[in-house]
């Protein structure tokens, strides 16, 4: 008896093509739901957030956002530009790099608040970041108006009390067991004195909105900063040079760019050993004007290098004390360049000496040529 062979199964193409689909609609919905998680969790921000196309136009906002600027529906597409109308945040979106520390605004609705806009990339749009640093801009200046207040209270007593201290050390009829004492006292009170005034300078720096920006000529101001660093170099028998290689001079603060490059000088004549070699130079550069201050001296080791401008940080408490340090030039330094929109930069090797370098961008350079 002849078996009938079973009739084979038709295949059923459109089961297996939905078999091989799954796992990408599987993959699709999970990406679906990972983003709506994403968006959820924007929406439910205490800080505004704000997609923007490429045409710096609304895409998609938060409810922080929305209260925040007062957007409706119909406002996508619109320019960030119609409703943050602040001309400070309208530098910073346009000449801004990329990721940034972002840029403090006073809001536009309401001039006790206080607003911090930070940008940041996302694929061909960018997102943007509005925070409320209104608590924080009050500790700012509650921070800086003590320490204003407390150094310049201090200064009229210890004015007092060294004029005092120096009377009494001449005395010729003082005890020896006297004398070294008010010596101590003198100086003491001296450098107390040094950190009071380097607190107000640095207050001031911080405090002021506006500063008095003129031409600078810069040959004639180092010029007069590398004769102060050959007066101040008698004891310690230095070789200081300078190199001029460019007459082009600056547009900022004259006041406030001696202090700060007069700093960085003096600092490579207290902290190079007797008989070093420190040079001072100004060249120009693709990207602007360099000052730099190069010695041969003691030389930094790197763990302290990112922590310099910290105000009273020391590397060596004992060798800032002893030359006169405040722990307060560099961090003078740092707001100076803020200032003027220029970067510090410090190569070192330890034991071998430092270069201190800042790079005053092109903005900021007046050319000979045309002065």
């Amino acid at each position: 008896m002849n078996k009938i062979a079973p009739a084979k199964k038709k295949k059923d193409h459109n089961y297996n093509n939905d078999q091989q689909d799954a796992p990408a609609q599987i993959a699709s919905q999970n990406a679906a739901e990972q983003l709506e998680k994403i968006r959820s969790a924007l929406r439910a921000l205490r800080d505004a957030v704000i997609l923007l196309n490429e045409d710096d136009g609304l895409e998609w906002w938060n409810q922080a956002a929305q209260d925040l600027l007062s957007l409706q529906p119909a406002d996508k597409g619109q320019s960030v530009f119609d409703f943050i109308i602040v001309p400070e945040f309208r530098q910073y979106y346009q000449n801004t790099t990329l990721p940034n520390d972002g840029v403090h605004i006073e809001s536009w609705r309401d001039p006790s608040r206080y607003l911090k806009c930070e940008l940041t990339p996302f694929g061909d749009e960018k997102l943007l970041f509005i925070y409320d640093v209104t608590r924080v801009q009050h500790l700012e200046q509650m921070r800086q108006d003590f320490v204003a207040n407390v150094s310049h209270e201090l200064r009229t007593p210890l004015t007092v009390m060294m004029g005092y201290l120096e009377n009494f050390s001449h005395q010729p009829d003082m005890p020896p067991q006297w004398r070294r004492g008010f010596e101590l006292m003198t100086q003491q009170t001296a450098r107390m004195n040094r950190i009071v005034n380097d607190l107000l300078l640095l207050s001031k720096i911080e405090i002021e909105e506006t500063h008095e920006f003129n031409d600078v000529d810069m040959t004639k101001l180092l010029t007069n900063i590398y004769d102060d660093a050959q007066a101040y170099n008698q004891a310690y028998k230095h070789t200081i040079h300078l190199h001029i290689d460019t007459y082009d001079g600056l547009y900022g603060s004259e006041v406030y760019l001696i202090s700060a490059l007069s700093n960085l000088v003096i600092n490579a004549i207290k902290y190079t050993p007797k008989g070093g070699n420190i040079t001072i130079s100004w060249t120009r550069t693709s990207d602007g004007c360099r000052f730099a201050v190069e010695d041969d001296g003691l030389g930094i080791a790197p763990e302290h290098i990112t922590r310099l401008t910290e105000r009273f940080y020391r590397i060596d408490k004992g060798r800032s004390r002893a030359t006169g340090g405040t722990g307060l030039g560099l961090a003078i330094v740092k707001h100076v360049l803020h200032q003027h929109e220029a970067q510090l930069q410090i190569d070192s090797v330890e034991g071998e000496g430092s270069t201190f370098s800042v790079v005053f961008p092109a903005a900021y350079v007046r050319s000979a040529a045309t002065s």
